[in-house]
């Protein structure tokens, strides 16, 4: 191969070594190097040097300079009116790592106050404002259609009501293809609604049920007029007060179209199955879906406040789960610790 070149000049290429003296001679040549800029800022400001105190400054003076001290030791100017003076600049940025960008510098003792903004929302999740938007959109977009082309459904301006109530329990595989299972189920969302139930099928494959698309995997109802208000009547005064531990409805359960889902974990709040316990084969739960024409969270959860429904505090936030890598690594630290200790 090639050999390399070991000449006088290699030596050039090497960077030498910095000593104190020479750094000591570069800040002087820096210092030196700054004072005409200063000098020449000065004067261009209307400052007049020798001028007696008290003598008005020119009408230059209104621009704003400052001298800003840079993390690699040099120096940087900016200058302006006091309306650009506010806005972030590169130097600026580059002045201070703490606080806000050419804003007041962090003393010794004092707290960085950090702006969070605005909080991060859940996808499909909406703030109160972003619903009321949605609605006066979707109320000049129905007012300006005409007879037959105005679309079926509730409308923005009518009466807040309930619409439909939806009674339903998840199975998973091998217990929807088990009859006695199956039957069970059904009898009993037939005697808490008074309407005989569906069988439903997956509409996709659902690992965690182990559901296949096409494959039976529930029982449901949908519930709607006389039977609706019934049920609503039954659930509020009978079946809640039955529920273990219950402290009230969850307010943040309301989605942002005012509908309302709630979960039963087993059969006990139904006093209608209470016949049935000797002949069941699963205790299993239901989920029932209040249905209502609102379109706004605070429309729905008032209308069910106003009819009699219970609520409680909020529901807490999740605690996301801590890393498997951290996990294992105080783990591994706890075994380290009493290793030492013996």
């Amino acid at each position: 191969g090639m050999a390399e070149f070991q000449g006088p000049s290699a030596a050039v290429l090497r960077p030498r070594p910095a000593t104190p003296r020479r750094r000591g001679l570069a800040r002087a040549v820096a210092a030196v190097a700054a004072v005409p800029l200063i000098a020449t800022a000065l004067l261009s400001s209307g400052l007049r040097l020798g001028a007696p105190v008290g003598t008005p400054l020119a009408p230059a003076a209104t621009e704003t300079m400052v001298f800003v001290a840079l993390p690699d030791g040099c120096l940087g100017m900016m200058r302006g009116s006091p309306a650009q003076a506010g806005a972030a600049s590169r130097v600026a940025r580059a002045a201070g790592r703490d606080g806000k960008p050419g804003g007041r510098p962090v003393l010794d003792g004092e707290e960085v106050l950090v702006d969070d903004g605005e909080p991060k929302l859940k996808p499909g999740q909406e703030t109160h404002d972003m619903q009321l938007d949605r609605v006066e959109k979707r109320t000049q977009w129905l007012r300006s259609l005409k007879g037959k082309f105005v679309p079926w459904g509730p409308k923005p301006w009518d009466k807040p009501r309930f619409t439909k109530v939806c009674i339903q329990s998840r199975l998973q595989a091998k217990q929807a293809a088990n009859t006695k299972i199956l039957n069970q189920v059904v009898e009993e969302i037939r005697r808490i609604s008074g309407k005989q139930p569906y069988i439903t099928k997956a509409r996709v494959n659902v690992a965690a049920l182990q559901w296949r698309k096409g494959m039976q995997c529930g029982v449901a109802v949908t519930l709607k007029g006389d039977k609706m208000m019934d049920f609503l009547n039954r659930l509020n005064t009978l079946i809640l007060p039955r529920v273990r531990d219950f402290e009230g409805l969850w307010p943040t359960s309301v989605d942002n179209w005012g509908n309302f889902w709630m979960g039963f974990e087993n059969q006990e709040p139904f006093k209608e199955l209470d016949a049935l316990v000797d002949s069941r084969e699963l205790v299993h739960g239901f989920d029932v879906g209040i249905i209502n024409n609102c379109f706004t969270q605070a429309d729905g959860l008032k209308l069910m406040k106003d009819y009699g429904f219970p609520f409680g505090d909020p529901r807490p936030p999740k605690v996301k789960p801590e890393p498997l890598w951290m996990a294992n690594s105080k783990k591994a630290k706890k075994k380290a610790a009493a290793r030492k200790k013996r």
